[in-house]
C-alpha cells in the first residue's frame, strides 16, 4: 500500500503545475484553481484502487480535474455575469494569449489547453476529454482560427468581427 501512496505522491507533484494550470485556464481565479487541484486529488486518491494502470494516472487526475473544475463553475452561475463582462473586455496591446483564450467557448479552450498548453498529444486529449480525436483535433484548429481572429482584430484596433 506504500508503494501504491508513494507512486500516487509522486505523480501528483510531477502533474500538479500541469493541473493549476489548466484549472486556471477553465476557472480564471487562483484561489478556485487551488481547489479544484485539490479536490482532485483527494478524488483521484479516494478511486485509485480502481484504476487498472498505473500509467493512466496523470490522465486521470487531469479528467477529475476537469469535472471538479466543472463542479465550480456550477456553483457560480450567479457570478457568470460578471465574469462574462470582464472577459468581454477589449484586450490591450501586448495582450498575454490567456486572455485571448478566455474569449473562447470552453469547447474550443480546454482542448486548446491540453494540447498546446500541456504539450499533449491528440491522443491523449481526446482521451482526457472522453472525445473521438477527430472530435479534438477539429476543436484545436477551430479554436486556433478564432485565436487568429481576435489577434487580428485587436492588430487592426477595431472590434468589428
Amino acid at each position: 500500500m506504500q508503494d501504491q501512496d508513494s507512486f500516487f505522491i509522486q505523480t501528483v507533484e510531477n502533474c500538479r503545475h500541469a493541473m493549476y494550470r489548466v484549472a486556471f485556464g477553465m476557472l480564471r481565479r487562483e484561489a478556485d484553481a487551488e481547489d479544484a487541484v485539490s479536490s482532485a486529488v483527494v478524488i483521484a486518491y479516494a478511486h485509485l484502487s480502481s484504476l487498472r494502470k498505473k500509467e493512466a494516472l496523470p490522465g486521470y487526475l487531469l479528467r477529475c480535474l476537469i469535472h471538479a473544475c466543472h463542479g465550480q463553475l456550477k456553483q457560480r452561475k450567479k457570478e457568470q455575469a460578471a465574469v462574462i463582462a470582464i472577459i468581454h473586455t477589449p484586450p490591450k496591446e501586448h495582450t498575454p494569449i490567456w486572455i485571448y483564450l478566455s474569449h473562447l467557448p470552453e469547447k474550443f479552450r480546454l482542448p486548446l489547453l491540453l494540447r498546446y498548453g500541456e504539450n499533449l498529444s491528440l491522443e491523449d486529449t481526446a482521451s482526457i476529454l472522453s472525445l473521438p480525436k477527430g472530435t479534438v483535433s477539429s476543436r484545436c484548429s477551430r479554436g486556433l482560427s478564432m485565436l487568429r481572429k481576435e489577434m487580428i482584430k485587436e492588430e487592426q484596433g477595431h472590434d468589428e468581427p
